[in-house]
This record gives C-alpha cells, sequence and structure tokens, in this order.
C-alpha cells in the first residue's frame, strides 16, 4: 500500500505463561504498546517482568536451571504487510450481527480466542464490537458471567468457554462497545504444571487511540514488505531488537540495505554479521 500511513495504538497490561518443559513454569508479567499501521506495519514494544511462578517446585527447576533471566525491555519493528492484519480484516466486516455472523462463518470459526484477536489489539467501531458480543454469548457451551472484573479491578460484562483445555474468559465493557480484557485459567488437570483454576494468562486493554506516526527514537520501517500479507521472516538484530520483514535469500545484502536505511546503526550490523555470517 502507498499513501501517508497511520497507526492503531493499543497499550495493555497483563501477564502469561512462559514453559520450558522440564524447567520451569512461570508466569511474566508485562507492559504492552503495539502501533499497526494502516499498511500492517508497525511496532511492539514491550517490558516484561516481574516474575511469578506457578508453583514453589517451578520456581526450584527455574533455581536449578540457572535462573533464566525472564524480564527485559525491547522492541520488534515490522516492515508492511507483516503485523496487524486483523486491522484490514474488522474494516471489511458489517456490523449487522446477522450479516456479521453469515461472515465470520465463512472464515475460522469463531471462539473466545478468535474474539480477542479481533478485537483486543484494535479499534474496532463499537457496533461492531457490540456485534461481536452478541454473537460470541450465543456460542456453544458459553456461559454468561454478567458483571464481572478484569485484573485491573474493572467491572464489565464477561462470558467465558472452554476452550482447548483452558477456561477462557472476554470482558467487555459494561455497554459491549470495546473489550476490556482477555484471561485464561487453567482447565485441563492434565497439564499438571499447576492447580486446576490457575490463572495462566491475562491481558487488559488500557488505551487504545488512532495516531499519525511510530513515537520518536524509533528506527525507519524496513523492509522487504510481507507478501502475502502476514508471512515473512524475523531476524534478531540484538537481545532487545528484532525485525520482521517479507522473506529474502542472503542475509549479507539485506543488512548493508537497512544499515544504509538507519534500521540498524553500524555496530549492530558487525554484530549481526560476525554472528550469523562468519568467514570462510
Amino acid at each position: 500500500m502507498s499513501g501517508v500511513v497511520d497507526y492503531v495504538y493499543v497499550e495493555s497490561r497483563g501477564a502469561h505463561g512462559h514453559h520450558a518443559v522440564g524447567s520451569f513454569d512461570a508466569l511474566v508479567g508485562t507492559h504492552r504498546e503495539i502501533w499497526i499501521g494502516s499498511d500492517c506495519s508497525g511496532l511492539i514494544r514491550e517490558t516484561s517482568g516481574p516474575v511469578s511462578f506457578f508453583t514453589a517446585d517451578g520456581e526450584a527447576r527455574w533455581r536449578a536451571a540457572g535462573s533464566r533471566d525472564l524480564e527485559g525491555t525491547g522492541i520488534d519493528l515490522f516492515a508492511p504487510g507483516c503485523i496487524g492484519t486483523q486491522r484490514w480484516e474488522l474494516a471489511g466486516l458489517p456490523p449487522d450481527p446477522e450479516q456479521l455472523a453469515a461472515e465470520l462463518s465463512r472464515r475460522v470459526p469463531l471462539t473466545l480466542k478468535r474474539v480477542y484477536d479481533l478485537l483486543g489489539e484494535s479499534l474496532a467501531e463499537p457496533d461492531l464490537c457490540r456485534a461481536v458480543y452478541e454473537i460470541a454469548r450465543r456460542l456453544d457451551h458459553v456461559v454468561e458471567l454478567g458483571e464481572t472484573h478484569d485484573q485491573l479491578g474493572r467491572a464489565g460484562l464477561g462470558l467465558a468457554r472452554v476452550e482447548h483445555g483452558d477456561r477462557v474468559e472476554a470482558i467487555f465493557s459494561r455497554d459491549a462497545s470495546e473489550l476490556l480484557a482477555y484471561q485464561r485459567f487453567l482447565a485441563d488437570p492434565s497439564r499438571g504444571y499447576a492447580p486446576v483454576g490457575t490463572l495462566v494468562s491475562w491481558a487488559a486493554f488500557i488505551h487504545r487511540e488512532l495516531v499519525d506516526s511510530l513515537p520518536e527514537g524509533i528506527p525507519p520501517v524496513p523492509g522487504p514488505p510481507c507478501s502475502p500479507p502476514g508471512g515473512g521472516r524475523g531476524t534478531v538484530i540484538d537481545p532487545g531488537f528484532f525485525l520482521g520483514t517479507g522473506y529474502f535469500n542472503d542475509l549479507e545484502p539485506q543488512l548493508e540495505e537497512w544499515l544504509a536505511q538507519g534500521v540498524i546503526s553500524d555496530a549492530q550490523y558487525r554484530a549481526v554479521k560476525d554472528r550469523r555470517l562468519p568467514d570462510s
């Protein structure tokens, strides 16, 4: 896509399970900001921490495995077409519940997880959110919780359903005009890393708006774009900096292009080249 790019900005707080089979199972807090461009370029800026553990045994295994650092900050920068394709998808959805239900039935079947994917990190119109809520509350095996609270203490309308071994909850504002939060509780006892009913993941959306640029101090958006949208590859520049772009065959000329464009620094160029392209 060409022309002026604007960005849907969403800020959230939450915590998510990190699992290293046989080593540890931890719940890591997060403060997350995402900018999704109208061309599906964008940025994720995230701070991880604090860390807690589902069980004392899980913490002991983490210490025995070397107390791997689970906290930190970083940015992920994405080329056009490489992030947030749900923004394009939302733009084409009808707000009428019956028409919307028919349209969604032709795509991936609606679940509460799918509700989160559509409405969480997005700036959906209130009528569309209400329509999704109406469809979601009529799904098989959904329990309407009435007024419930998210992990930040905000009251809203809750829906719950067991999906893939977890009890999933989607919490909407009282008028169902926006998705406030999403949370998962362990429902499958065979997983064993925590007692049934344990909160294993949550996200609470605290700010959404449309902005006209990425924040100051962020490198230029990289290339090549993802074609088709949503595909591509990732390149770790350093532990706190990741680039998501379309596919390319040779890393070295791409590094040179990123360096010339100011996406990476000279020091980062040399470090990645030494790490990924050793002299033969």
